[in-house]
């Protein structure tokens, strides 16, 4: 999906919230403001909501954390009542200060939606994860190569677009295309775990990581957006999340093929 298209997305989505809370009286809004500006009522072992709403506040640029850091409290379900009380907060203030009007409520609006990002919690992999071998010739890298295309094998179960499923569920409303969704995500899984297990040439380490923490991210993230289809504002988020975790895919493979090249016979 291009960025306008996404951003086209998410600003449809903001303005049918603002039309929801339109309604709203200022009186009882400005106490769910206060909520949702506060960081009182977050428990210390809640990092991933947390930082949701660090993030739909503009005090955060972060998107991914590790899954160790997270508690049983799932981030992204945060996301439509923390963009709700934020829209509420933007809605009261204008009141207060006697501003609002349609375009300045849409001006709002817009500044919320610019903020919408999703935590999604991924494992992440370091060099102590790792089996490595002294062995850097260009003989090793060929067996290395056809290691990883064995380690690479599930993913060719993926015989559609992650995001066309994503987008054909979006249009449909069936579940069926979430549940493929969420297979794919499996067979990401699979695919990590046996690139988790390949002996890697010492030269080839750093390549190897990005990968395996690249293909962590693009699968937790689809698994998220298998979870939270139904919710229009996650999805919305979720999609910001997914270009970048489909740029960190793309960037982390085109090394690899550059490490490939760089060597000889």
């Amino acid at each position: 999906m291009s960025v306008a298209a996404m951003l086209s997305v998410i600003a449809l989505l903001s303005v049918s919230a603002w039309r929801i809370t339109g309604s709203m009286q200022p009186e009882p809004s400005v106490a769910v403001a206060e909520v949702a500006s506060s960081d009182t009522d977050v428990s210390a072992g809640d990092a991933a909501t947390q930082q949701q709403e660090k993030l739909l506040l503009g005090q955060s640029t972060v998107v991914g954390v590790d899954a160790s850091n997270t508690s049983n409290t799932d981030p992204i379900a945060m996301i439509g009542p923390m963009v709700t009380a934020q829209l509420v907060g933007q809605y009261a203030g204008l009141q207060d200060q006697g501003t609002y009007s349609s375009s300045t409520a849409a001006l709002a609006a817009g500044n919320v939606a610019a903020n919408m990002r999703a935590v999604v919690s991924y494992k992440t992999y370091a060099l102590a994860d790792l089996k490595t071998d002294t062995d850097t010739s260009y003989q090793r890298m060929l067996t290395y190569r056809a290691d990883l295309r064995t380690a690479f094998a599930p993913l060719l179960k993926n015989t559609l677009s992650e995001l066309d499923l994503f987008a054909k569920y979006e249009e449909t409303s069936d579940p069926t295309y979430l549940t493929q969704l969420r297979a794919a995500a499996v067979n990401y899984d699979e695919a990590i775990a046996l690139t988790a297990h390949v002996v890697v040439p010492r030269d080839a380490v750093n390549y190897h990581l990005s990968v395996l923490n690249a293909m962590s991210e693009f699968s937790a993230t689809i698994e998220a957006m298998s979870v939270h289809g139904e919710d229009a504002l996650a999805s919305a988020a979720l999609l910001r999340t997914y270009n970048k975790a489909e740029a960190d895919m793309y960037n982390s493979f085109n090394a690899l093929g550059s490490y490939y090249s760089q060597k000889t016979p």
